[in-house]
């Protein structure tokens, strides 16, 4: 029998399993004046002993619910900070039993509340069964940085600037916005992330194995990027401005207005920004025959970013209903323009490495994105947290209009001139996407609980790429490199999850199958390619609490990696008189395996150990191109991959107003398998190193120091070096905590020339970057209302 029919036979035997009792208990916790208040910390202590039994947070209008295993004695203890703790009487929970906690009022305490803020702040990097978060909302030193460069400086993730990232090492992982997929990747998703501010994120979460309810798609796990809503009630908002500068000079502004009262929840924020840099970079190309060098390209680059200028606007609503349902909708809408220059010097060498010929180009790149974003959400929530429906619709379309120009002028040794070429390249991209989502969670049986879900999602792309070449000086279309390509994506998902607990295990059981269909029209040629099939991906997770001390946990997975529309498109896109790239129409799906092995010891130290297995890995290559001379980057299927990885994170407090957070990951990569019979085999070990420091001088002054290092990682046919660097900021709060200001200095101590190596057939490539990526930012903000 085959696996999906397994799946679907698995999965309508847990539809009709009957739900069973439950002990449920419910509540709510108010203000003296009345007000929901929300974020509240509930335990729920087992009596005689008191021990802990599970804790969790209150929505926005101040309720809670537990979901009890076995019946008998408890007490309730609430606390949050700014308010006196309350721990309520005894409570009698029987079998099967629906109960209501008396609404509790908790009073606020007039102390000064920075005087425990420290104790009561939460670590900066946080390990959970399923997930590291890593806090931004409460750091300094995300003022100034747009989320391109959080992401290349958070712990356990490496970025490589163009769009892509890995986690633990392992490249392929997906990014998501508020648990919501951007449908990009590569160029476009590097230019939107470019374009949004880390002041905007309230934390990033690293699933690095995830579990069944996600998408399988992102063979190193996922990336969720959370926004900031508001969680004050009345009204009130902020306003920002913030400057900085390195080689050239950056700017952005905005605010926001949030209105709460009762069950209507409203909020709008927006910024505008503008962005100057001039960047470096050195290439070597070295060309081979039969073992001997034949020719050398020796290329250096100038780049100038004048101007950048991007836009967000976000606003939303949410209303939640008597009986605790919560209606959600809201809009995003993010704007880009970067206009660049590059002026390229290049010489070509023979064998002897005498001057054969010199080209010097000069680019004009002119990038557009414009993204829009809508999304509709419903959570309805029964008896019982565990007891709940949700619906999700999501609307996306996107669109990037490119309009390049590269002239290039030839000389031979000598320096005469031997003419020149000019190429214009306009692209314009268009993608819309379609997702609509249910999820449904029960209780089963006194500790169990069934997780059923239903996803579908179209995505279409029209790109329409137009290259004309100067000719007697006029421009003359290219039909050769020309084209019209529409890419259509239609992806079907069921999954079901079992989670239970035995004494001190915790386990989760689920299984998740996808069914793909996609079409690739290449209008130009008259091509079409259908491809359909389905996968089946199961997933597992156990978690044993040996004591109060010790926590022990462990997770397989699989996942899949498909190819885009920008993988698979054959023509050319060119960068430069000599380089260019294309897209492979052949490629095949990825799949990877991942298996996880973690340890957690009084909740400040946490290590973790993990295998990645992949197969048909997509990784783009760069090879000897058409013609002499000529540099082609195409992603290949290469064949297998193997991660292991060891991780290593600790949270401490050196005294009262010294906290830290240290992450230590190193990690082994192995390619192996041929591309157009030639054999690749490259593997090498890495290890990163994060370390971030807050230190709380006097009220409302804090300082914080991160430093971070990353030996180099091999990818596919290619090796990074090291990257390090150290970054400073400090915050003072004024005017009874409504201003602030900012001040960092990102990249005091910094590497200048990030570089890799990769090597492929009769082609060895030497990149060095020269990033403007050292800045010194100044913020100042001011809070209004409530």
């Amino acid at each position: 029998m085959s696996a999906k029919y397994v799946f679907l036979l698995a999965l309508s035997f847990f539809i009709h399993t009957a739900l069973t009792a439950q002990v449920s208990l419910s509540g709510k916790v108010l203000t003296e004046e009345g007000n929901a208040l929300g974020d509240a910390s509930i335990s729920l202590l087992s009596i005689p002993d008191s021990l802990v039994y599970a804790q969790q947070k209150t929505d926005q209008r101040g309720n809670f619910s537990f979901r009890v295993d076995r019946p008998g004695t408890y007490k309730l203890h609430y606390k949050i900070l700014g308010f006196e703790p309350h721990l309520s009487a005894d409570l009698d929970l029987k079998t099967g039993g629906l109960h209501t906690a008396v609404p509790v009022i908790l009073r606020a305490v007039g102390q000064e509340i920075e005087a425990v803020s420290v104790v009561g702040k939460q670590p900066g990097i946080r390990q959970y069964v399923d997930k590291m978060v890593v806090d931004v909302e409460g750091t300094v030193l995300s003022e100034g940085n747009n989320l391109l460069e959080l992401l290349e400086k958070t712990p356990g993730v490496l970025a490589d600037g163009k769009g892509n990232f890995s986690i633990q090492g392992r490249a392929g992982a997906r990014v998501i916005i508020d648990g919501r997929d951007t449908y990009l990747s590569g160029e476009q998703l590097a230019s939107m992330l470019r374009g949004m501010q880390a002041s905007d994120v309230a934390k990033l979460e690293l699933m690095s194995n995830p579990s069944t309810r996600e998408d399988a798609a992102g063979t190193a796990g996922i990336i969720n990027i959370v926004t900031k809503r508001n969680k004050k009630l009345g009204f009130g908002g902020d306003v920002f401005v913030r400057g900085s500068r390195s080689r050239g000079s950056q700017g952005v502004g905005g605010g926001g207005i949030h209105y709460r009262v009762n069950s209507l929840d409203m909020y709008i924020n927006g910024s505008l920004g503008y962005e100057q840099s001039k960047d470096s970079s050195a290439i070597e190309r070295k060309f081979y025959t039969d073992g001997c060098v034949t020719m050398v390209q020796r290329q250096k680059e100038e780049k100038r970013l004048d101007p950048g200028r991007y836009h967000s606007l976000r606003t939303g609503a949410s209303y939640t209903f008597d009986d605790g349902g919560v209606l959600d909708a809201s809009f995003h809408w993010m704007r880009g323009r970067f206009i660049s220059a590059a002026d390229i010097d290049m010489w070509i060498d023979d064998r002897t490495h005498v001057d054969m010929e010199r080209a010097t180009t000069n680019n004009r790149f002119d990038e557009m994105y414009n993204n829009l974003t809508f999304n509709i959400n419903y959570v309805n929530k029964y008896e019982g947290e565990d007891h709940f429906l949700k619906i999700n619709l999501d609307y996306a379309p996107h669109t990037n209009e490119y309009d390049n120009i590269f002239q290039t002028n030839f000389f031979d040794r000598e320096g005469t001139d031997r003419g020149n070429t000019a190429r214009t390249n306009k692209q314009a991209l268009s993608n819309t996407t379609y997702a609509g989502r249910l999820d449904y969670s029960a209780p089963l049986g006194d500790a169990g609980k069934l997780e059923l879900g239903w996803k579908a999602t179209y995505f279409f792309i029209n790109n329409d790429v137009a290259n004309d070449t100067l000719q007697d000086n006029r421009w003359v279309r290219d039909y050769t490199t020309s084209n019209r390509f529409q890419y259509t994506q239609h992806i079907e998902a069921l999954y079901f999850i079992f989670s239970g607990k035995l004494q001190k295990l915790e386990y989760q059981v689920g299984l998740r199958g996808e069914y793909t269909f996609i079409k690739a029209e290449q209008m130009t040629l008259q091509e079409t390619n259908r491809q359909r099939y389905m996968h089946i991906f199961p997933n597992a997770s156990a978690t044993y609490h040996l004591n109060e001390q010790h926590l022990f946990r462990a997770s397989v997975s699989s996942r899949i990696e498909r190819p885009g529309d920008h993988d698979i498109n054959a023509f050319r896109i060119y960068e430069d008189a000599y380089s260019y790239t294309e897209g492979n129409p052949n490629l095949q799906p990825e799949r990877s395996y991942i298996a996880e092995l973690g340890h957690g010891f009084r909740n400040k130290l946490f290590t973790t150990l993990s295998m990645s297995y992949g197969l048909n890995v997509i990784n783009w290559v760069s090879r000897v191109g058409s013609l002499p001379a000529e540099n082609l980057t195409r992603p290949e299927n290469i064949g297998r991959y193997r991660n292991y990885s060891a991780s290593m994170m600790y949270n401490n407090s050196f005294s009262s107003w010294w906290t830290a957070s240290h992450y230590l990951n190193g990690f082994y990569n192995s390619y192996s398998g041929a591309i157009n019979d030639i054999t690749l085999d490259n593997s090498g070990s890495s290890w990163s190193a994060n370390s971030k420091h807050t230190l709380h001088f006097t009220p409302g002054l804090r300082g914080e120091a991160s430093a971070y290092y990353n030996s180099g990682v091999t990818t596919g046919a290619t090796r990074s070096d090291r990257r390090y660097g150290l970054d400073l900021a400090a915050e003072k709060k004024m005017w009874k905590d409504r201003a602030m200001v900012k001040i960092a200095a990102t990249g005091l101590i910094r590497n200048a020339n990030p570089r890799y190596t990769s090597q492929y057939g009769d082609l060895i490539v030497y990149h060095s970057d020269f990033p403007d990526n050292q800045k010194i930012i100044v913020s100042v903000s001011y809070r209004f209302g409530e």
